[in-house]
This record gives structure tokens, C-alpha cells and sequence, in this order.
């Protein structure tokens, strides 16, 4: 009898424990589970060359960012520590992950744009997001900069407690596919493989994405294409304090294995391009501080994002660890060449400007066979 109320008590401290935590039990125990989003206005599109305000740490490969290589995969690891979404704007959310670009074997100037992120939302609610997108550069006067979505998609993340950091990874698997995919709190999970290849006019591209820098403006212009990016980007201005943003990490797939981000610079989404014309975002994000932490005893390379109101440096150094000769060989300057849209054109616009610069002359050539006959029969009266 004893023993029985004794249990009793025990289980009467026990459920007063469990009711008195902070957090439901199936946060705490419960396995991070993924929900596909099929509502169009819950896809964070990050889009090109717009006003979404943006800030990222970038790849470097040599100190004149003329160097760029290929590799089989990017991923970081990123967190919000220290966050308050309630604080945000209504209807806004922050992404926080990275943005990397490929590039087209056929067309040179044709190139897309990959990115996956984290993404909270002001109701708290944790996603992440992965899309490509298909550039065109500026071909004058043929056509202007454009880019098109070529898919965007979301998953809602359950279980998982917004500070806890996720890594996030996208790997080619094979010449036609990227696999998107997360770990975190022990479980790996893999989003989908999608088939960029099979995606409308994307037959040709290179299956690696790129890394490194490569010179598009030399000085007084100074603009660099950064193939590499990790950062934070959000659909509207978030300026007050409640908030951090951490990246861990960025690392690549080279030939021999996973490498560290063993350089990285500081840029605003001015800078932010990802070809000679477009840019991730587009536009600077105000009030931005950003802190290096590295720790290599430890293999920690981390970067904190916070609103403070102070204006971070451009071109700031995040980290410099001297390189372990892990990278390949560079490729010197982007080269240039003409667009799907300035192909299709050209042999009409030759057409046209043949036949301007042709007529004038079948004109005049035939004004003077008509001034013979004239000029004949006047010497043969004299």
C-alpha cells in the first residue's frame, strides 16, 4: 500500500514537472519533420536586381578576386540565436544561407543563380527555401539584363526551435541533378533531387557551381562578380534589435574533399553580383553590424549578423586563414559572349543593317547605268 502511494507521488511530481516546462514536449523530443508549402505567398523568392536589402560574407580565392574555380557542392550552417520574431514587420521575413552561381556551356553570357536558406517569418513560423534562377546579361541593343524564376520551393520546418543551427547543402549528384538537403540535432533529411537539366532552356548547363571571384570593371569601377555568397537577405527592412543571424562554416566540395571557406570578404547587396549585370537582392542593408568569430583548434568559422544602426564596411575581411593548397587553378577574366534572345536576333539585325548599308549603293549604281545611254548619245551628236 505504501509502495502504491509512494508511485502515485512520484508520478504526481513528475506530470507537475512536465507542465511546468517552457516548451511542449514534442519540441523538446520530438524528430524535426519537414511540410512541403504549395501556397504561392509563402515561397521567400529571392529576387534579382529588387530592393530587397541584403548583406553577405563571400569567397575569396586571391587577394585581386580574379580567381574562380568549380566545385560539386556548397553548404553553411546557419541559426537565429537571440531572436524575437514578433518584433519584425508584419508580413515580413529574414533568410539567412547562401547564394552560389553556375553557368552554361553553349551561352556564355546565360548563367543561374542557386540559393537555399533558412527563412522566420514574423509569426515565428521556420522555413527553408531553395530556387534557381536564369540570368541573361546585358547585350546592347539588343536586349537589356533579365532573369527568369526557373522554380522556387519550401518547406515548413516542425519541431525544431529557431536558435537550433541547420545545416544546409546542395550537392550535384550527377551531370542532371542538385540535391537539396538539411541536418540538424543528428537527423539527416533530404528536401529532393531536382532535375535542373529537365527544367525549360537549362540543357545546358555546366553541372558545378562556382566559387571565387572573377574582375568585371577594373578601377575607378571595381565591380567583381563574387560566385560564392552567405549572408542574409529579407523582404523588408528589419531595424531593431531582436534579432541575430548566425553563419557557420561555409564550405565547398572540391575534388579532394570538403574544404573551409578559408578566406571570406564582406559585401552589401550593391555589390552582390552574381553576373556582370544582376545581383542578389540589389540593394544595401541599412544599420547592419556584422562580427567575425574563428576558432580553428575547434573548426568553427562563424559570422554574426545583428541590426545595431551602425553601417558595416564594405570590403571588410571576415576571416583570412592562409590557404591549404586545396584550390584549383583560376580562370582569369569572365568572358563575354552573346545571349540566347541576341542569337536568336543577330541574323535579323544582320539582315537589317546589310540591307541599310546595301541599298544606298544599288541606288547609286543604278542612277549611273541609267546616266550612260545619256552620256553615249550626247558624244556621238558632237
Amino acid at each position: 500500500m505504501h509502495q502504491r502511494l509512494l508511485f502515485f507521488a512520484y508520478a504526481f511530481i513528475l506530470l507537475l514537472t512536465v507542465g511546468s516546462s517552457s516548451f511542449p514536449i514534442g519540441v523538446i523530443y520530438g524528430a524535426p519533420a519537414l511540410v512541403p508549402v504549395n501556397e504561392q505567398n509563402e515561397h521567400h523568392v529571392v529576387e534579382l536586381n529588387s530592393k530587397m536589402p541584403y548583406i553577405a560574407g563571400f569567397h575569396v580565392n586571391a587577394d585581386d578576386l580574379s580567381q574562380r574555380e568549380n566545385v560539386n557542392a556548397t553548404a553553411v550552417t546557419v541559426s537565429f540565436a537571440s531572436t524575437e520574431p514578433f518584433y519584425f514587420p508584419p508580413d515580413s521575413w529574414l533568410g539567412c544561407g547562401m547564394f552560389v552561381q553556375a553557368q552554361d556551356h553553349f551561352f556564355h553570357n546565360v548563367d543561374y543563380g542557386f540559393y537555399m536558406m533558412l527563412v522566420l517569418n514574423s509569426s515565428g513560423s521556420l522555413f527553408v527555401d531553395a530556387g534557381l534562377h536564369q540570368t541573361e546579361e546585358e547585350t546592347l541593343p539588343i536586349q537589356t539584363a533579365n532573369s527568369s524564376l526557373v522554380y522556387s520551393y519550401t518547406w515548413l520546418i516542425k519541431n525544431v526551435d529557431i536558435s537550433t543551427p541547420i545545416k544546409l547543402s546542395q550537392t550535384w549528384l550527377n551531370s542532371n541533378s542538385v540535391r537539396y538537403s538539411i541536418s540538424v540535432s543528428g537527423f539527416e533529411l533530404v528536401l529532393g533531387d531536382c532535375n535542373v537539366v529537365a527544367m525549360p532552356n537549362c540543357k545546358n548547363i555546366i553541372p558545378k557551381f562556382y566559387v571565387g571571384n572573377v574582375v568585371i570593371d577594373q578601377f575607378p569601377f571595381s565591380r567583381y562578380i563574387n560566385y560564392f555568397q552567405f549572408g542574409i537577405v529579407s523582404n523588408k527592412v528589419i531595424n531593431d534589435a531582436h534579432w541575430q543571424a548566425d553563419i557557420q562554416n561555409p564550405m565547398m566540395l572540391r575534388n579532394k574533399g570538403w574544404a573551409y571557406v578559408e578566406k571570406a570578404w564582406l559585401l552589401e547587396g550593391d555589390h552582390s553580383f552574381l553576373d556582370h549585370d544582376l545581383m542578389w537582392g540589389g540593394t544595401v542593408y541599412p544599420g547592419i553590424t556584422v562580427r567575425p568569430y574563428l576558432q580553428q583548434s575547434q573548426s568553427l568559422y562563424e559570422m554574426t549578423f545583428r541590426y545595431t544602426g551602425n553601417e558595416s564596411a564594405n570590403n571588410m575581411t571576415i576571416w583570412n586563414v592562409p590557404s591549404s593548397g586545396n584550390a584549383q587553378a583560376g580562370y582569369g577574366t569572365e568572358n563575354q559572349d552573346l545571349t540566347v534572345a541576341s542569337r536568336r536576333l543577330l541574323p535579323i539585325i544582320a539582315v537589317l543593317l546589310g540591307g541599310t548599308m546595301l541599298i544606298p549603293f544599288l541606288l547609286i549604281r543604278r542612277k549611273t547605268i541609267r546616266n550612260i545611254p545619256n552620256r553615249a548619245r550626247t558624244s556621238t551628236s558632237h
